[in-house]
């Protein structure tokens, strides 16, 4: 039985478990529908890679885990609880991509189809830049279907957004999902000063251990920042894109320290985030994040992009997604990197964490 409690901005799901005592789930992201890349022997739309990419994950639960020592080794992974989108489901609308409407309606018939696993999900940068403007030119100039669409199934608005009516400033994607003691907090593009005070709320009085997922990486580039000069806006000649909500304290080119403390600040005050999942950069990487002044020490997952990736662009054997398995008893917790574009698909690095 499935229970919806909506309060402040928090959804809280009481999610059934298809593995007793376990959680699993696959971490993807940056799909980028409207590119095109190289793949098997020729140039394909991302509507065909992200579907092959898909049927791989249907097929996991056929799979077995690799005989590894983390939790669930060497077990069936039978039916998956769920699947995260950490953003990017559109690239920007540059040199003839298509609008945001299309790559949503791609993305749509294919990950939220009867026969997958439920998608959670937030918006990318390249999302936001679609409905809010961007530095350089666009065709459309916006196209906020994927914000909106992004924003009404996970925060489930009374009122439905649409591409006319998305409104970055208000339309946050901020949410709980708990599942069995363990808080899956998803939350925007990255814990800026009014995400972080909505975090305040939502993980107050709680002791339960919260998998943090945002769409970019601690070390977030300056340029996503507030535009510090003139009046603030997204233009050609600052070039900042007005996606985190804290004004930069430095150049574009930068490295916005102070931001990066606050944050570390914040996560030294929030024990019970014990760990964080991005995509933005574009390929694997399982790594401590310690802030700029070695205070904190966050496990972090990075996750590769099927179309962008730094090192699957170039080579297709690298392509993977995450497959995350938790131990709710044990509080423990591994990651695994899943080569998904391999006959037969082979398992990559792994990482266990205590939760």
């Amino acid at each position: 039985m499935k229970r919806l409690l909506l309060t402040l901005t928090v959804i809280l799901l009481g999610l059934p478990m298809v593995h007793a005592q376990q959680i699993r789930f696959v971490f993807m992201s940056d799909p980028h529908y409207g590119l095109e890349r190289e793949f098997r022997g020729r140039e394909a739309r991302a509507e065909e890679v992200n579907r092959v990419m898909a049927g791989a994950v249907a097929a996991l639960p056929g799979e077995r885990l690799p005989d590894d020592g983390g939790v669930g080794a060497g077990e069936a992974i039978g039916p998956l609880d769920f699947v995260v989108c950490g953003g990017d489901i559109a690239n920007r609308m540059e040199d003839g991509v298509q609008p945001a409407a299309e790559s949503w309606r791609e993305f749509a018939a294919t990950w939220l189809a009867p026969d997958m696993p439920r998608v959670w999900m937030l918006a990318g940068n390249h999302d936001l830049s679609n409905a809010i403007g961007y530095v350089r030119p666009m065709t459309p100039e916006r196209d906020a279907t994927c914000a909106a669409e992004i924003f009404n199934r996970t925060m489930h608005p009374d009122t439905l957004r649409t591409a006319a009516t998305f409104d970055y400033a208000t339309d946050k994607v901020h949410y709980v999902v708990d599942v069995s003691g363990v808080r899956f907090v998803f939350a925007g593009m990255w814990p800026d000063t009014p995400t972080r005070r909505w975090l305040d709320e939502a993980l107050a009085g709680s002791d339960r251990p919260c998998l943090l997922f945002t769409h970019s990486e601690p070390d977030a580039e300056a340029k996503q920042f507030i535009n510090p000069y003139g009046d603030h806006s997204i233009n050609a000649t600052d070039r900042f894109e007005n996606l985190i909500c804290d004004t930069c304290s430095v150049a574009r080119g930068g490295t916005p320290r102070r931001e990066y403390g606050q944050l570390a600040a914040f996560l030294a005050g929030h024990p019970t985030i014990v760990a964080w999942f991005h995509g933005n950069t574009n390929y694997n990487e399982f790594y401590t994040w310690e802030g700029p002044d070695h205070k904190v020490a966050v496990p972090v997952f990075r996750v590769d992009s099927s179309m962008k990736g730094e090192i699957s662009g170039t080579d297709e054997s690298m392509l993977s997604f995450q497959v995350v398995c938790i131990d709710v008893a044990t509080r423990r917790m591994t990651v695994r990197e899943y080569f998904w574009n391999r006959t037969p698909g082979e398992w990559g690095a792994s990482a266990t964490v205590t939760l």
